[in-house]
């Protein structure tokens, strides 16, 4: 069994690295569980709700002249503008990415709530940490609109 090391991990916005960057987490999809019992029944049922794509957090070293990555979040950020091309690689080669295709979640969709992509990340919140015994770091949370598959 092959086990990944985390050094090799990065995050990019397409092919632009987000400079600095020390750490990611994918909260991963959850699904509301509907209640289904009626009066009478000893035990209770569910069925399967709508799924959530989660959240994503990563952080790092801020970086004052990151123009491709940092800015680029904290734009996306103040304008609440659709991120399709967000990466969060595992390795050199394989990575995280809003799902852009049909087949994955929904074979007969063609799009999500209305929008022109399938999916995507909007970036909730950003925030800067100066301690005087530390580097100055940066934080990003991201909220997925549909799903993040493994390319």
């Amino acid at each position: 069994m092959a086990y990944l090391s985390g050094k090799n991990a990065a995050v990019k916005i397409g092919t632009s690295t987000v400079v600095g960057m020390g750490n990611w987490n994918i909260s991963g999809i959850t699904a509301d569980r509907l209640e289904t019992s009626a009066f009478g029944t000893q035990w209770k049922t569910f069925s399967l709700g709508m799924l959530d794509g989660g959240t994503i957090t990563f952080s790092g070293l801020y970086s004052n002249s990151d123009t491709t990555g940092q800015d680029v979040l904290k734009l996306a950020n103040l304008n609440d503008t659709q991120v399709t091309t967000l990466r969060l690689y595992i390795d050199n080669a394989s990575y995280y990415v809003p799902c852009q295709t049909t087949g994955y979640f929904d074979p007969n969709n063609t799009t999500a709530a209305g929008d022109s992509v399938l999916s995507h990340v909007k970036i909730e919140s950003w925030s800067v940490v100066a301690d005087k015994g530390d580097m100055v770091k940066i934080d990003f949370t991201a909220k997925v609109s549909g799903c993040m598959v493994l390319v």
